[in-house]
């Protein structure tokens, strides 16, 4: 995707979530070091509705095979731009040097684009998520009170935070991260943790009763347990739990589906979102929201049946129909 034009001085970000896209979600993430093959591991996407691998490509950020100082974190895919994170094995503290930015290519991914400052240098950042036009980040992984920030996706200028995170027992190491629809962060309470409870976005307080376990994740006890990542599409929950797997829920934690997908070292995990990115006056309910969107496509994606392809749409109605329920025309 061409560099957002420089002319834009005023940016908005939006995702454009699209029941027209596809039935099931493609679900993409980042995969730590292997200490046992002594590798690197790449970024991998899946479909959740057969488990397959639909594409995976070994990051710049990742250092080359058989070093294993750069460990996969976070990750985050904005239309065709993958944001991601690495641990530094070498640093005491396993810090992150920058967010890192690739294409996303339907997941053959490629090398980095850009990058965005670390908002808390000398820390690890473990996980990235997107809501309402900020690129939410989680720190301070894996021996430090976790802290969220909220950031410009497109500078990496502090919007928001930090947010200190009340982890119950003062753990850390949390490494499960989402920004839910009615605002509220959640978050699991350690490094591979099953449950998962909601904070207050101002104030990182707990939220009393609104602990969620996945159907079937183990909590760490050994190899293959736990659950490192957790997305949200509006409607639904996605775990990735115990290694090998990625389950499905309601917001209450009911179970929707399970979906094997062979042993993996995933972390963070992300729903591959569709994106407007950059669009001036793209306003939910404004009568330039859809040709303000489409328009901005099209300019800097070289014409909007490209824009369409790299955002994964079957087609360019598809897309349009997704600017339509976004927009609400």
């Amino acid at each position: 995707m061409p560099k957002i034009l420089k002319a834009v001085v005023f940016i908005l970000v939006v995702a454009l979530w699209a029941a027209t896209a596809q039935a099931q979600p493609l679900i993409t993430c980042n995969n730590a070091a292997s200490e046992v093959l002594f590798t690197s591991q790449p970024i991998t996407t899946y479909d959740f509705s057969d488990g397959e691998v639909v594409g995976s490509f070994l990051p710049t950020g990742a250092r080359p095979p058989f070093d294993v100082s750069a460990n996969g974190r976070g990750v985050l895919v904005l239309g065709n731009k993958v944001y991601y994170t690495e641990l530094d094995d070498n640093d005491p503290n396993f810090a992150t040097d920058f967010i890192r930015i690739a294409p996303f290519n339907g997941g053959a991914g490629g090398a980095d684009i850009g990058t965005l400052p670390n908002p808390r240098p000398g820390f690890g950042v473990s996980d990235l998520t997107f809501s309402n036009g900020v690129l939410y980040v989680l720190t301070g992984y894996p021996f430090d009170i976790p802290e969220v920030f909220g950031l410009n996706p497109l500078t990496g200028a502090v919007i928001r935070g930090p947010i200190t995170i009340s982890v119950p027992n003062g753990a850390t190491g949390s490494d499960g991260f989402t920004v839910l629809p009615n605002g509220n962060f959640f978050i699991n309470e350690g490094d591979d943790v099953c449950a998962y409870d909601q904070y207050d976005p101002s104030t990182g307080a707990l939220i009393p009763g609104t602990q969620i376990i996945p159907p079937g994740c183990t909590n760490p006890s050994g190899p293959g347990t736990g659950s490192t990542g957790v997305e949200t599409n509006g409607d639904s929950l996605f775990f990735q739990t115990n290694f090998n797997s990625f389950t499905e829920t309601k917001f209450d934690g009911t179970l929707v589906a399970t979906q094997a997908v062979g042993t993996d070292t995933c972390e963070d995990i992300s729903l591959v979102l569709p994106g407007c990115i950059g669009a001036a006056g793209a306003i939910p309910g404004g009568k330039d929201c859809h040709g303000a969107c489409i328009s901005f496509l099209a300019q800097t994606d070289g014409g909007i049946k490209q824009a369409a392809a790299d955002l994964g749409y079957a087609s360019v109605k598809d897309l349009q129909d997704a600017v339509k329920q976004f927009c609400g025309k």
